[in-house]
This record gives C-alpha cells, sequence and structure tokens, in this order.
C-alpha cells in the first residue's frame, strides 16, 4: 500500500510527505499558525539535537490541529539568525483565521529546546485562539528595528 500524505498525494518512499505526481495546480494547504524552529548546527548540542520539530507536529496531531480552520503547521529552518537564544522559533498567525489580531499576528521564542510537551501545548493552544501565553512570558522575544 503506497503511503498518503494530508493532501492525498501518494509519497515518494522514504519521504514523509514528498508527492510522487507534482501538481503544480493544487493550492497550498491553508495553515491558521505556521511555527519555524531553527534545526540549524549553532543551536544544536548533545542536549538539543533531538528531532523538536517531529516532536512538535505529534503535539499538533494531538491537539487536533493537524487539519482543518485550525491547521498549524511547523516547518524547520536552517539559521533564524538568533543564535544567542539557542534552538528559537517564531510564529505567524494567518490574518484570514478567527481570532486574528495584528498585535499577535508574530512571536518569537527562545530556548525552546527547555519546554515540556505542556509549555508547547500552551503556545499552540494560544495562537489557535489568539491568546497570550501566560506561562511563556519569560521565553518572549521582542523584535525590534535597529537604525544604524
Amino acid at each position: 500500500m503506497t503511503k498518503k500524505n494530508s493532501m492525498g498525494s501518494d509519497v515518494v518512499e522514504g519521504f514523509a510527505c514528498k508527492p510522487k505526481e507534482l501538481d503544480k495546480n493544487k493550492p497550498i494547504m491553508f495553515s491558521a499558525v505556521q511555527i519555524f524552529i531553527c534545526d540549524g548546527h549553532r543551536c544544536q548540542d548533545e542536549e538539543t539535537s533531538d528531532n523538536l520539530a517531529d516532536k512538535i507536529r505529534d503535539i499538533i496531531k494531538e491537539l487536533g490541529y493537524d487539519k482543518g480552520e485550525n491547521r498549524v503547521k511547523v516547518t524547520r529552518t536552517y539559521c533564524n539568525g538568533a543564535c544567542r537564544f539557542r534552538k528559537f522559533a517564531y510564529a505567524y498567525k494567518n490574518a484570514n483565521t478567527a481570532n486574528f489580531t495584528p498585535e499577535q499576528s508574530f512571536s518569537a521564542w527562545k530556548r525552546v529546546h527547555e519546554w515540556t510537551d505542556d509549555q508547547w501545548k500552551e503556545l499552540i493552544i494560544s495562537l489557535v485562539e489568539g491568546k497570550e501565553p501566560e506561562s511563556l512570558k519569560n521565553f518572549r522575544v521582542e523584535d525590534k528595528i535597529y537604525d544604524e
């Protein structure tokens, strides 16, 4: 039996979601929230080299946010340019979702490799519901425009 990805396409053997047949006219799958996780070599060490993105995807599935109008997508990046924070993540909320506010359209988070499953659940639920995750405030990274 051939494995299928979440879009219903047959998957190339050895891959999680790469379709065998590329349909250039197929629209991108909607996501309410997209979380980007730094997975670059500078952020890796023996304690943090586990596959954090896959762990978060499992949590998203457990919460039921892997499909539908509240779908949360996780993307690994090589470097987000924030090495001082070790494993770093940032999230964007789709403006076409319920509970969207411009103030909460972007958030950045440091030391995410230290987080428990419950902390990840709090972040994911808060992002979907448009709320600030209260217990994670110490991990929030403010963004700033620097003038030269």
